[in-house]
């Protein structure tokens, strides 16, 4: 059978699985669903033409377009374009630094040279292209977009790239280098970028309708420039005022009938909602763009509680999109407050409890565990920091919840969080007082992640659900993995991600347990995969249990166990005993295998890539920014210990070599592993 009857087949048959698992009130609705979008095609092509200046003008209610712009500049934002004077002068007194980059970064943009998804500086021409994967010269078509099949897993192709293009969050980087120098280059980038989206994107066709989320993004961007550039030169053209309105009331139009919800929903659905708040908020007092700002306050109102757990983690297990969804409700919390619209206590009281969770998995350097799935997503992009470090919501999040430690952890106040909160926000950060308390391990518990501390080292351990309520989603076969970092280095990583649908190969082997920092028995996964295809689909082994924090004055230690291999014949069951020395730079890990018979054991530590390994017996010796740790492995004498290639995808389409500690051998179950990490050589 060929490849794309494979790939065809092994679709259906994961659809169907899931179908079964559904209730039959979702199956419905997914069925009208489909139904009401194959029917609104033959509208698709006469709405644009209908919603011309007068039919704007009617839905506003304005005299004319440039009242209308006069008009939408005074919305609740941000900041808005009179305020240019005094928040440039702010931020180059607070972030001096910034404007070199910010500068440097728009100037890329001007001429069409983006990085994007691990593509390295490539220059796009004359014209960007808007459709194409320019990393392999794949075009999509102007199809209707409701119909498209965008994923193609029988090609290299990644529909990722032409969707990050199109969610235009290089629009901020120029306008604040327009609010920064002045300079109408800037403004005439955007006019022109715009203009040529317009022109080239006809509503509801081509791959840059088909999700929600991207438009819903895309939306976000707009705006972001359209406050940016309100009162420049460059965007006084009538017919310019007309087509960006326009085309942002028929991006609202279509969030709001593409809704991307399911029986349980993600950060897409968020994404949506997050969308609708600000479309909302901008075109006001009509009927629609009420309807728009309900319907979006409910969604990032109701979702905190759904999708985050009760101690503040994102339930898709991804530390990345942890951030993504983070942004997602912060960022229109803020924007509905400015507009007076009210925001419970209890999601406020929640979206504490997800900075908290930040502030614990972030590292004393900054860096972050690769903890499940990661794409470079984000809700707006305003700052110069490293894509992987989250600090920047920490200084935003000390700020809105007066929180010292927050403050502590950010170590400064980020640019990011400057154009977020304003020159109030940073003298709010200044007045924060000073927290030389140091950072506790933590527990949490509901989120099943637990972060070991001392004033040398800091481990992440997860012994989570496998993400999205069983499903999958975004978490990796990963259950009771660890990251290590101790004395400035980090020394065990997990192994990120790398791809999505451009290799249904590379995808399944970043989130297998091969790759990750834990035990595997007979070869099997953790999790089952439920087919090839299924690449955000998992069956829910792994379940954890009896998982516990205890912390003394020598160690604080970690347990837990999961029941992964309790489906093998005979069943065994794993329990994963960690702890940090207080007194010392020392973690020592305990392997508990129960049950019986003769199983094959693989355990696997993952080195950072810029780690190297040297085998001493049964020893390892580490190296790193002229630091070294020893690995010394404690167990039956057949097991041999080895190092094996392997790679570390820090973000989306990068990968980089890195090696393996790897201890194998086949035994008889019970048995017990022991392995120490030491400053000292064993």
């Amino acid at each position: 059978m060929p490849d794309s009857q494979i790939t065809a087949a092994d679709s259906f048959l994961a659809r169907a699985r899931r179908a079964l698992r559904r209730s039959p009130r979702y199956l419905a609705s997914r069925a009208l669903s489909s139904v009401q979008q194959r029917a609104r095609k033959p509208w698709a092509s006469v709405a644009p033409r209908l919603f011309n200046d007068a039919a704007l003008l009617r839905e506003t209610g304005a005299p004319s377009i440039d009242e209308l712009w006069d008009r939408l500049k005074r919305r609740p934002f941000f900041f808005s374009p009179a305020m240019r004077g005094e928040w440039t002068a702010a931020f180059e007194r607070r972030c001096p630094d910034a404007r070199v980059s910010i500068v440097r970064t728009a100037d890329a943009v001007l001429r069409h040279e983006f990085d994007l998804l691990g593509s390295g500086a490539v220059s796009l021409g004359a014209r960007l292209p808007w459709h194409t994967d320019f990393k392999t010269g794949r075009e999509w078509p102007l199809e209707y977009a409701c119909e498209m099949q965008y994923a193609e897993l029988d090609r290299p192709t990644d529909v990722k790239v032409p969707w990050e293009l199109s969610r235009c969050q290089h629009f901020t980087s120029l306008g604040q280098a327009y609010w920064l120098t002045g300079d109408d280059r800037y403004a005439r980038e955007f006019v022109a970028e715009v203009d040529d989206w317009i022109d080239r994107n006809p509503w509801a066709f081509g791959v840059n309708w088909a999700c929600a989320m991207d438009i819903a993004l895309r939306a976000v961007s707009w705006l972001w420039a359209f406050h940016f550039f309100a009162d420049a030169a460059p965007c006084a053209s009538r017919r310019f005022r007309s087509r960006m309105l326009r085309s942002l009331f028929l991006h609202g139009s279509y969030i709001a009938t593409h809704l991307e919800k399911g029986d349980v929903n993600g950060n897409h659905y968020l994404c949506d909602g997050v969308g609708l708040v600000f479309l909302g908020i901008f075109f006001g007092d009509t009927a629609k763009s009420h309807g728009w700002l309900d319907l979006g306050r409910s969604i990032v109102v109701d979702e905190i509680e759904r999708q985050t757990t009760p101690d503040g983690v994102d339930f898709e297990q991804s530390t990345a999109y942890h951030r993504l969804v983070l942004e997602g409700f912060a960022t229109p919390y803020i924007l509905m407050r400015s507009a007076g619209v009210a925001i419970p206590d209890s999601a406020w009281w929640r979206l504490e409890r997800m900075y908290e969770f930040v502030e614990a998995y972030t590292k004393p350097d900054g860096s972050v565990p690769l903890v499940g799935d990661a794409d470079d997503g984000r809700i707006q992009k305003l700052g110069t920091q490293t894509l992987n470090d989250h600090r920047y919501l920490l200084s935003t999040g000390a700020v809105l919840f007066d929180r010292a430690d927050f403050k502590r952890a950010a170590c400064r106040f980020w640019d990011e969080s400057f154009w977020l909160l304003g020159p109030q926000g940073a003298d709010a950060f200044d007045r924060l007082p000073a927290n030389d308390r140091p950072a506790d391990s933590r527990a949490f518990d509901a989120g099943g992640v637990f972060i070991l501390r001392s004033d040398r080292a800091h481990v992440v351990v997860d012994c989570a659900e496998v993400g999205m309520r069983g499903r999958g989603g975004h978490g990796h076969n990963d259950i009771l993995g660890f990251e290590l970092w101790m004395d400035g280095v980090n020394w065990i990583t997990d192994c990120g991600a790398y791809l999505y649908t451009a290799s249904r190969e590379w995808r399944n082997r970043f989130r297998s347990t091969a790759f990750h920092n834990t035990v595997q028995i007979d070869g099997e996964e953790l999790n089952r995969f439920l087919g090839p295809n299924a690449l955000w689909q998992l069956h829910y082994d792994a379940v954890p249990f009896d998982t516990a924090l205890a912390c003394d004055d020598e160690a604080d230690r970690f347990h837990g166990s999961h029941r992964g291999y309790e489906r093998l014949t005979p069943p065994v069951t794993v329990t994963r005993e960690i702890a940090l020395g207080r007194r010392s730079p020392r973690l020592s890990v305990r392997d508990m295998l129960s049950g019986a018979g003769t199983h094959a054991i693989v355990s696997r530590f993952h080195l950072d890539p810029a780690v190297t390994a040297a085998l001493d017996g049964r020893s390892v010796r580490l190296s790193s920014r002229e630091r070294e740790l020893w690995f010394r492995l404690e167990a039956d004498a057949s097991f041999r210990v080895s190092l094996e290639p392997s790679w570390v995808s820090p973000s989306y389409g990068v990968k980089h070599p890195s090696t393996v500690i790897v201890c194998a051998a086949t035994a008889r179950v019970p048995l017990t592993l022991s392995y120490s990490f030491s400053s000292s050589q064993p």
